[in-house]
Order: C-alpha cells, then structure tokens, then sequence
C-alpha cells in the first residue's frame, strides 16, 4: 500500500471534470445560473446549497463529485478523514458584497456567516459527515509543493487516512476548483507527489 491520489475533479470555464472526463457543460452562463444547472443535473438534494455563498457552492459542487459512489464513509472513520484546501482571495467575494449591504444599511447575517474561507470546508464536512483535520491556506498562487508535503506529513504522523486537497478559488466570475483525493491504496494508483498534482492540475 502507498499514499495515492484515487480521484481528482476541476471545475472551471463553465465546464466540470471528474479523472480528466467531462461530465457537465452550461456555456454562456453566470456563475450563480452555471452553479444552479449544475446542482439539478447532479441531483444534489441540498436544500442549504441554495443558501450559500458562490464559494461554498463551488466547494460543493466539486467536493460532492469528487465523492460521488466511493463509499468513504463506509470504510474510514469520519474522524480520519482530512480536509486541506486553499486559494487566493479567501472569503473576499462575500465580504465585497457583505460590506456593499452594510453600506447600504440592510446587512445580512446569513452573509457574514460566509465571511471566512474555511466556512466551505465547514459546509463540506458536514455535507459529507467528514471530522478529520482540516485547514485552508491562503497563497497568491497554488504551492502544490507546500501543499503535497503538509498532506504527506500529517499521513505520516498518522493524523488521517484519507485527505480532499486541493484549490478553491472564486472572485465574482473568475472562478476554478480542483479537488482530489488522496488515501492508502494499491500501488498501480497514482502516488501522492508534487510531480502528480502539478500533471493533473495542469492537464485539466
């Protein structure tokens, strides 16, 4: 057994991969219509989904189908299941629009809840019942060498035995996700490695 990615899903342009195959296309559309088409073509059954700012809807959106039909659940403790994530603009979508409500005198407390970036690993936690680890980095561009070796680590020290890494990043329309999965598997997978993730991202 070694450290492997098993699945990995991007969703950008409109478009949503899953292991390189294209799965779902909406051109010609905002992000919250694109976000919508993709939510009843996947038959998420979510209600909160709709409730959520556009970055927990994309960490959703991707998360759920990077998951989708695996079984995790039934073969890792939710408790060892790890969530690490990271992006650019952090929380900054919502907060331009919380601050443009307080502006205006009609703020929201359903949109500030949204007001940090680790709020989509919350929602995706408990979307999947995940409990494990989680952290979410914010860096000007996406370090997969820093990202990589964190997950390696805290594999190493036995933190988790499954982790969803990857990027997650929105502002306005100007968004992308990536999402893999990382877990002990056989040794014909993909291994865990900077080499990998940088292949897989740049590829999609």
């Amino acid at each position: 057994m070694h450290l492997a990615v098993t699945h990995y899903c991007r969703i950008s342009g409109n478009c949503i991969y899953k292991d390189g195959q294209q799965l779902f296309e909406a051109k010609d559309r905002t992000f919250d219509q694109f976000s919508e088409d993709a939510y009843r073509h996947f038959h998420l059954n979510y209600p909160k989904f709709h409730k959520m700012d556009n970055l927990s809807k994309l960490g959703l959106l991707a998360s759920d189908i990077l998951l989708k039909n695996n079984k995790l659940e039934h073969t890792i403790r939710p408790e060892q299941i790890g969530v690490i994530l990271s992006n650019q603009s952090s929380s900054l979508d919502t907060d331009v629009k919380y601050a443009g409500m307080v502006k205006s005198g009609v703020a929201s407390p359903a949109v500030f809840v949204y007001s940090l970036p680790n709020i989509v690993i919350g929602e995706i936690c408990i979307r999947n019942g995940i409990k494990g680890e989680n952290t979410f980095f914010i860096s000007d561009r996406y370090d997969i060498p820093s990202q990589v070796n964190y997950i390696n680590r805290l594999f190493e020290n036995e933190v988790f035995d499954a982790c969803i890494g990857g990027w997650l990043e929105l502002m306005g329309e100007r968004y992308e996700a990536f999402l893999y999965l990382a877990m002990k598997a056989e040794k014909q997978q993909l291994p865990h490695t900077v080499e990998t993730i940088k292949k897989l991202y740049q590829n999609l």
